[in-house]
C-alpha cells in the first residue's frame, strides 16, 4: 500500500503533459508515459534511461519525466539526482517537479526536504491536487517532528475541500495539535471506520499538550502496547515500559508491533528473567532472527526454565538450524508434560525420522498406538508408509498405508495413502485392487474423490472400456467443470473447450461509486493506513450486500491493486450467484494484463499459464510476502531474482523486487528458464517454481513419471501437488474467461 500510493500523487492528479514534436527525447518519453499508464514502470524507467545515454541536453519535460519514471521505478535516489538543483523546477508545471522531488525525498527519509518541497509544491498547484499535496506535505512535517506545521498542513487540506476524506483529516490534524479542546473538537462524532483511530488521535493530542501521563494511560485504554512501553520508558518508567512490552511479545508475537518491540527491548530493556527471554524469542522468531531466538531460548533454560513449552520452541529453532540431535533431545525432555507430552513425542518422532534413525519407526508407530486421537496419528502413520515407500519397499509401505485407511478413511493422508497404494497396484497391473481404492475414496467421500472419479476413468480406459470412461469424464467435466479433474477430463472426451462468456458490469451504484472514491483519494493523499482500513470495512459488509454492489467492488477493488479484498469479495458474491460467470471473472481477475501478456511475451511464455501462477502466488498483490521471503506479484525470493537478473543482464537491488513489472519481467523470465530445464514439461515447471529444481528432479527420477496424471498424483509435498493442480487449473480458467490473448 505505502509504495502504491508513489505511482499515484504525480501521475493520476495531473498526468505528464508531453510536446507534440517528434524529436527523439520526447518520443522516449512519450513511450515511457505509455508504458508507465500500461503497469510497467521499470520498462519506463529504463526506456528514459538509454535516451539519456544518447542525448547530451534536455529539456524539463525529459528530466521531469525521467524523475517520474524512476520515482515509479522505486529508484528514489536516481529521481532526486535528476531534480535537485534544477534552476527551473520552481516554477515548472505548477509544482508538479517539486511534487515528484519531495516524493522521492520521503522515501529516501527526508522528512523535512519533503515537507518543505510538498508545501512548495501545493502552492503553486491548485483545486484538489493543492489539497492531496497538503496533506502529503502534513504526513511528512509529523515524520520530520514538527506538529505544528503538520497541524496546519492538515487544516489546509480541509478547508480546501476534500469532504470524501474529511473523517480522516480530522483524525490527522487531531492528533498533531496541541490545545486539546481543539483536538477533542475534531474527534467529535467521527463516522466508521475512521472512528477505530479515535482512541489513539486522543492519546497522540495528548501527549502533543505535553500531558504525557495522561497519553499513557490512552494509549493503555487504546491497547497500543508498543506505545505505551516507548512512553513508559521515555518517562523512565521502566517496570511499566517492560511489563508492556514483553507482554506484547508473548501475546502477539507474529506483530509488526512485536517487532518493533524487540528492537525497544535490545536497545534498553534487554531481558533479565527466563520468561522474558522466551517472550523476546517469540517475537524473534517470525521476523528473520531466528539464530538469536534460539540463543534466548537456551539462556531461559539455563535460567531454570524447563516447562514443556519452553522445550517445544528450543526443539523447532534447534531442528530450523539443523542440529537435529539436539532437538531430539530436547522433545524428548519435553515429553514428561501431561499436556504437552504427545506433541514433544510426535516432533521426536519427526525428528528421528529425518535423522534416519533406526528408533523412527517405533517412535511414530507407538504415538500412533497411544495416541489415536491425536490430529497429528493419521499423519505419524503417513509418514511410516512413506518412510518404506521412498526406500521402494512395498512391503513395508503397505501395511501402515492400509492401517491409515482403515483407522481415518476420511482423512486426507488415507487419500494420499489410497492414491499411492493405487499407483503402485496400478504400476503392477492389478486394475481391479486399484479400481478398489479409488471407489473406497468416492464412497467416504473423502478429499479426493473428484480424483478419483477421474483415475476410475483412466482404469476402465486400460480395461478397453472406452465407453465406461468417456461417460465418466463427461459426467465428472458437466460436475466439477472449472475444477482440476473436471477440466482434465474435459480434454480427454469429445466436448468443446471451455468458454465462459461474462457480460460487461454495469456502472457502479451512487454508493459503491462513493466507496471507491473514497479509497482514490485516500491513497492519493499518502494515508495508506486509511485506505486499508477502509478496504476492511467494504469486506466486512460485503456478506449483506446485493450481487451488483460486490461485483462492482470486487473490479474496483482488482483494479487499484487490492487484489486479495477483490478475491475475498468475488466468493462472496458466489455465495449470492455461484452460477453467474461474472463472478468467476471477480474470483479470477486480471487486473494487470497488459504487462503479465507484455512480460510471458518478451519470453515466450504462455500468458495464460504466467497469469495463472500470478494468481496463485499474490493474487495481485504488489506487496505480498511469503512465509519463505517471496515478494511480489510473481514471489521470487531475493536471491532467485537476484540470479535470474544476473542471467539478464538486469541492473538489481533488493529494494526493487516489488516493483510490479521488473518482478513479473524476473518471474517469466524465472518460468522460461524452468520450462526450458524441464524440456517443456509445464507440470515438472509449475512444480518447480514452488518446491525448487532439486526436488523435482529427484521426482522425475522416479518410475512413471513420463505419465503427466501420474507425475502430479505422486507429488510427495502436499502443498506443490496442491500447487500444481491450482495452477493448471487456473491456466484454463483464464483461458475460459480471457479467450485469446490482446497481444
Amino acid at each position: 500500500m505505502k509504495r502504491r500510493a508513489a505511482l499515484l500523487v504525480v501521475g493520476v492528479v495531473t498526468p505528464l503533459a508531453l510536446p507534440a514534436q517528434t524529436n527523439p527525447s520526447q518520443m522516449a518519453a512519450q513511450r515511457a508515459e505509455s508504458l508507465r499508464l500500461a503497469g510497467r514502470p521499470w520498462h519506463a524507467a529504463e526506456t528514459l534511461l538509454a535516451a539519456s545515454a544518447r542525448e547530451l541536453h534536455f529539456d524539463p519535460a525529459f528530466i521531469l519525466a525521467g524523475a517520474k519514471a524512476e520515482l515509479h521505478a522505486r529508484r528514489y535516489d536516481r529521481a532526486r539526482g535528476l531534480l535537485a538543483g534544477q534552476p527551473w523546477l520552481t516554477d515548472y508545471a505548477e509544482g508538479e517537479g517539486l511534487a515528484v522531488l519531495a516524493e522521492a525525498e520521503a522515501r529516501l527519509g527526508l522528512a523535512a526536504a519533503a515537507a518543505a518541497d510538498y508545501a512548495a509544491a501545493q502552492s503553486r498547484a491548485h483545486g484538489p491536487r493543492a489539497a492531496l499535496l497538503a496533506v502529503r506535505a502534513g504526513l511528512a512535517w509529523e515524520a520530520a517532528e514538527q506538529p505544528d506545521s503538520a497541524a496546519a498542513a492538515y487544516g489546509a487540506a480541509r478547508a480546501a475541500g476534500l469532504a470524501a476524506i474529511d473523517a480522516w483529516l480530522r483524525v490527522r490534524q487531531a492528533r498533531v495539535t496541541r490545545d486539546t479542546a481543539t483536538a477533542f473538537r475534531l474527534l467529535a462524532d467521527v463516522t466508521p471506520p475512521a472512528a477505530r483511530e479515535v482512541p489513539v488521535a486522543r492519546a497522540r493530542a495528548l501527549l502533543a499538550a505535553g500531558d504525557s501521563l495522561a497519553a499513557l494511560e490512552a494509549f493503555a485504554q487504546a491497547g497500543r502496547a508498543l506505545d505505551v512501553g516507548r512512553l513508559a520508558l521515555a518517562r523512565g518508567d521502566s517496570g511499566r515500559a517492560r511489563d508492556a512490552l514483553y507482554g506484547l511479545m508473548a501475546r502477539a508475537p507474529e506483530t509488526d508491533d512485536a517487532a518493533a518491540a524487540v528492537g525497544v527491548v535490545l536497545a534498553s530493556l534487554p531481558p533479565r528473567t527466563a520468561p522474558e527471554r522466551v517472550a523476546l524469542a517469540r517475537a524473534m522468531k517470525p521476523h528473520g532472527a531466528a539464530a538469536d531466538a534460539r540463543l534466548e531460548v537456551e539462556r531461559a533454560v539455563r535460567q531454570g526454565d524447563s516447562s514443556a513449552a519452553t522445550l517445544l520452541l528450543l526443539g523447532e529453532l534447534l531442528a530450523g538450524a539443523g542440529r537435529l540431535r539436539d532437538a531430539e533431545r530436547a522433545y524428548r525432555a519435553a515429553a514428561k508434560d501431561a499436556a504437552l507430552g504427545p506433541l514433544a513425542i510426535y516432533r521426536r518422532a519427526r525428528i528421528l525420522v529425518r535423522l534416519g534413525d533406526p528408533g523412527a519407526r517405533e517412535a511414530l508407530g507407538g504415538f500412533a498406538q497411544s495416541y489415536p486421537s491425536d490430529t497429528a496419528a493419521p499423519t505419524a502413520l503417513y509418514v511410516l508408509g512413506d518412510m518404506f515407500a521412498d526406500r521402494g519397499d512395498w512391503a513395508g509401505a503397505t501395511p501402515w498405508f492400509a492401517e491409515l485407511v482403515a483407522r481415518y478413511p476420511a482423512d486426507v493422508r488415507a487419500s494420499l495413502a489410497r492414491f499411492r497404494l493405487a499407483a503402485e497396484t496400478q504400476r503392477h497391473g492389478l486394475l481391479d485392487s486399484a479400481a478398489a481404492l479409488y471407489q473406497a475414496e468416492v464412497a467416504t467421500a473423502a478429499p479426493q474423490r473428484t480424483a478419483a472419479r477421474f483415475w476410475l476413468g483412466r482404469l476402465a480406459l486400460l480395461r478397453g472400456d472406452t465407453a465406461a470412461a468417456e461417460a465418466a469424464w463427461v459426467a465428472l467435466a458437466h460436475e466439477d467443470s472449472i475444477g482440476y479433474y473436471g477440466l482434465r477430463a474435459r480434454r480427454e472426451v469429445p466436448l468443446p473447450p471451455l468458454r465462459l462468456s461474462a457480460p460487461p458490469l454495469p456502472a457502479a451504484s451512487p454508493a459503491v461509486a462513493a466507496s471507491l472514491a473514497r479509497l482514490d483519494t485516500l491513497v492519493l493523499a499518502g494515508l495508506d493506513t486509511a485506505a486499508e482500513l477502509e478496504v476492511r470495512a467494504i469486506l466486512g459488509r460485503a456478506p449483506q450486500q446485493e450481487i451488483e454492489a460486490l461485483l462492482a467492488w470486487s473490479d474496483g477493488l482488482a483494479i487499484r491493486g487490492f487484489g486479495p479484498a477483490a478475491v475475498r469479495v468475488g466468493w462472496q458474491a458466489a455465495l449470492k450467484a455461484p452460477a453467474d460467470p461474472r463472478v468467476l471473472r471477480a474470483i479470477f481477475p486480471w487486473p494487470n494484463r497488459p504487462a503479465v501478456e507484455a512480460e510471458a511475451a518478451e519470453f515466450g511464455v504462455d500468458p495464460f499459464l504466467f497469469v495463472a501462477i500470478v494468481r496463485q502466488e499474490s493474487v495481485f498483490d504488489a506487496e505480498a510476502l511469503s512465509p519463505a521471503g517471496a515478494r511480489g506479484l510473481a514471489q521470487l525470493t531475493p536471491e532467485t531474482a537476484a540470479l535470474t537478473a544476473r542471467g539478464l543482464d538486469v541492473t538489481f537491488y533488493p529494494d526493487w523486487i516489488t516493483v510490479p513489472d521488473l518482478n513479473l519481467h524476473l518471474g517469466a523470465a524465472h518460468l522460461d528458464e524452468l520450462l526450458r530445464r524441464f524440456g517443456g514439461r509445464v507440470d515438472a515447471a509449475v512444480a518447480a517454481y514452488n518446491a525448487g529444481v532439486t526436488p523435482v528432479t529427484r521426482w522425475l527420477a522416479r518410475a512413471a513419471t513420463t505419465d503427466v496424471d501420474q507425475f502430479v498424483e505422486l507429488i510427495p509435498y502436499q502443498e506443490t501437488r496442491g500447487y500444481v493442480r491450482s495452477v493448471l487449473r487456473n491456466r484454463e480458467v483464464y483461458r475460459a474467461l480471457y479467450g485469446v490473448t490482446s497481444n
